[in-house]
C-alpha cells in the first residue's frame, strides 16, 4: 500500500487474516439490476436475547477495490473489539467501493453541496443491502446507525438523508454533508469528528451541519474536532470508545 493522505500507517498493521480471524465474513451482495458489491459482515453475539442493533460502515477513498478488504482496515479491529468487549448483540456491514466511484458524487474540497437526485450507483447497492439486511436480522428499529470516513462520512450523511427514517445515530468522521438535510435529522444522535487542520475535506463541513442540526433542534449530538489532526481524524477518533458508546447508546465505562 503507498501512503497518501486518505490511508494511515496504523492499517499496514491490519491483514486478512486478522480480519477473518475477527469472524467478519467476506461475502457479495447482488442488487435488483444485477449488479454486485463486495461486503464484509461481523453477525456479534448471535446468542444473546432480544433483537440485534446494526450498523452500516462506510470506507474512505483510500480503500477503495474489490478485494473485499482494504475497507476492514481502520473500522475492523476497533468495532470487532468493542463488539467483543461490551457483549452487543449486532450486525455490522462493511461494503467496498470500487476504483474510480464515489459512495456520493460530489466533489469533496467544495464548501457544500445538494444532495443528488438520484444515489450513486454505490449507494444504491448499499441501500438495497442494508434492505436486506434488516429483513434477514429483523433489528431494533430503534438501533439501526450508519457510519463512515472522509469519503464515506460523505456517504453516511447521504444514506440517513435518504431513508431518514430508517436511522436513530450516525457517526461521521472528516465528511460531508446537504445542511437543508438537517431538519428531517434532528431526532438522530450524531457523533461528528473532524480534524482542525483538514485540508481536504474543509473542517467548516462538519461544523456547517452541527450548527444545521442544532438549529434544527437536533438535541444529541457529540462534536470533536481534534485540534492537532489533518485530515486523518480516523484514528484519534477510534483511539478510545467514546465515539462507538456515544453511538451504540453505551454507558461510557
Amino acid at each position: 500500500m503507498t501512503l497518501s493522505v486518505h490511508n494511515s500507517s496504523s492499517e499496514l498493521t491490519v491483514t486478512p487474516e486478522m480480519i477473518s480471524a475477527a469472524g467478519y465474513e467476506a461475502l457479495t451482495f447482488t442488487g435488483r439490476n444485477g449488479d454486485t458489491l463486495p461486503y464484509r459482515r461481523l453477525v456479534s453475539n448471535a446468542d444473546l436475547p432480544g433483537q440485534f442493533s446494526l450498523m452500516i460502515f462506510f470506507h474512505g477513498a483510500g480503500s477503495v477495490g474489490e478485494d473485499n478488504f482494504l475497507q476492514m482496515r481502520i473500522p475492523g479491529p476497533p468495532f470487532a473489539r468493542y463488539m467483543k468487549n461490551h457483549r452487543l448483540k449486532t450486525v455490522l456491514l462493511f461494503p467496498q467501493c470500487r476504483a474510480n466511484c464515489r459512495w456520493v458524487d460530489v466533489p469533496w474540497g467544495d464548501l457544500s453541496h445538494d444532495l443528488p437526485e438520484k444515489p450513486s450507483r454505490h449507494m444504491t447497492l448499499a441501500m438495497e443491502l442494508l434492505q436486506s439486511a434488516i429483513s434477514e436480522f429483523q433489528p431494533d428499529p430503534g438501533k439501526i446507525y450508519a457510519g463512515g470516513i472522509s469519503m464515506g462520512g460523505y456517504g453516511a450523511w447521504d444514506i440517513v438523508s435518504r431513508m431518514p427514517e430508517t436511522f436513530s445515530a450516525i457517526l461521521a468522521i472528516c465528511g460531508g454533508a446537504d445542511v437543508k438535510q438537517a431538519p428531517k435529522l434532528r431526532h438522530l444522535r450524531v457523533c461528528d469528528c473532524h480534524g482542525a487542520l483538514d485540508t481536504v475535506v474543509p473542517t467548516s463541513r462538519s461544523r456547517d451541519m452541527v450548527k444545521a442540526l442544532r438549529e434544527a433542534g437536533c438535541g444529541h449530538i457529540l462534536y470533536r474536532e481534534l485540534p492537532e489532526a489533518a485530515h486523518n481524524a480516523w484514528d484519534p477518533a477510534f483511539a478510545d470508545e467514546t465515539a462507538l458508546d456515544f453511538v451504540f447508546d453505551e454507558p461510557a465505562g
